[in-house]
């Protein structure tokens, strides 16, 4: 049962690019925006095209490179707690690499990076939002059904 439960269980963006075989949704989103591809989804679960599809058919979406992508945010479930000193300073400089894209968004796909990186810019006064994909293809969604 949990094989059959596998076969059939996806991560959302993988779920939508490679299952239903959707790249645009018709979203709109007039903000400039930078990724955080977390260890999770691309090193364990291989989901690293999907997210970047989805997002360059968001219309006025400005996608910024986020500098040195691919390094760890420091969350790591208990590393953070057992490793604090080292898990903080990985998700200070994660921050500042999202703070040289000056983009207004960070996105990404794991809500324990995204918790762990809002958590750092908050407490540094930085006021760049943090979402889900998801989150900001609904609201992309739900911005161009009002525009039309």
């Amino acid at each position: 049962r949990a094989n059959r439960l596998v076969e059939k269980t996806y991560e959302f963006t993988q779920f939508l690019v490679q299952v239903l075989g959707v790249t645009d949704l018709g979203a709109v989103f007039p903000h400039k925006v930078t990724y955080h591809p977390s260890c999770h989804g691309s090193r364990l679960l291989g989901v690293k095209e999907e997210p970047m599809q989805l997002m360059q058919n968001i219309r006025d979406l400005e996608l910024v490179p986020l500098p040195h992508a691919e390094d760890c945010c420091g969350f790591g479930g208990t590393f953070a707690v057992k490793m604090c000193d080292i898990s903080g300073a990985m998700v200070s400089e994660k921050s500042d690499h999202v703070l040289e894209t000056e983009a207004e968004v960070l996105v990404g796909l794991d809500m324990g990076c995204l918790m762990n990186i809002a958590g750092n810019l908050s407490f540094r006064g930085k006021p760049v939002k943090v979402m889900h994909l998801a989150e900001l293809l609904a609201e992309g969604v739900k911005l161009a059904d009002e525009r039309s």
